[in-house]
């Protein structure tokens, strides 16, 4: 079994990352595994040996040509996975929902990359028109996203194929 993985990992400070360094050696006792990463080198040299390690944008290049039996997404709320939300929102996987609420993530998503649109447009789709008043407060710095009120990730819970999480909740 062949299967793409996309997780931050050490030396990136996330708790997904130390998740990975620890589930990563044995998942690939079952199956081969490819990691793929950010542009940085990961600071645990035996975890090269029991997984491959790449790029992400390598993945987008060859997706199609050579297929994975499963793609697997790490999900957490911070700006370590911002091009893991991306490429599962294009090419549908199953997703590892570390944190239900994904609002910081999604404001890394759009408003931090200047996409004000693409936030507006994310936050009527999860929370419905009745929210674009308070967002446009947001926008003039009136006000502060509503990060604990909206969870934002009906989107990605939508477009994948398998969900996976770690609580009842």
């Amino acid at each position: 079994m062949r299967v793409a993985y996309f997780s931050p990992l050490p030396p990136k400070r996330s708790g997904i990352a130390d998740y990975s360094k620890a589930l990563l050696p044995r998942l690939a006792s079952h199956a081969q595994i490819e990691v793929f990463i950010e542009d940085y080198e990961p600071s645990n040299p035996e975890l090269a040996r029991a997984v491959r390690i790449r790029h992400w944008r390598e993945f987008e290049e060859e997706h199609g040509r050579q297929p994975y039996d499963a793609v697997l997404y790490h999900i957490g709320n911070n700006p370590h996975h911002v091009y893991i939300y991306d490429l599962a929102v294009r090419i549908p996987g199953v997703l590892m929902l570390h944190e239900f609420n994904l609002h910081y993530l999604l404001a890394d998503v759009t408003i931090v990359r200047g996409d004000w649109d693409g936030y507006f447009r994310e936050l009527e789709y999860n929370a419905g028109a009745g929210a674009l008043e308070h967002a446009g407060k947001v926008r003039r710095g009136g006000a502060a996203p509503e990060y604990d009120r909206i969870a934002m990730n009906r989107r990605l819970l939508e477009r994948s194929r398998a969900a996976i999480v770690h609580s009842d909740y």
